[in-house]
């Protein structure tokens, strides 16, 4: 399973409403589980930037 999102873990709450449930929900997730994160400039909005101007 692949899950991606834009969204730290520590900003889920906003999302489930409850501080427990995410807690679980993020411990059952990432347990055995590799988690990969990408920093960087997004691409996407770069080349949107570039549109507008164009």
């Amino acid at each position: 399973m692949i899950i991606t999102t834009n969204l730290e873990f520590s900003k889920w709450v906003n999302i489930f409403y409850d501080e427990q449930l995410t807690a679980a929900l993020i411990g059952r997730i990432v347990h055995h589980s590799y988690l990969l994160i990408f920093d960087g400039q997004s691409y996407r909005i770069k080349n949107s930037l570039m549109k507008n101007y164009t």
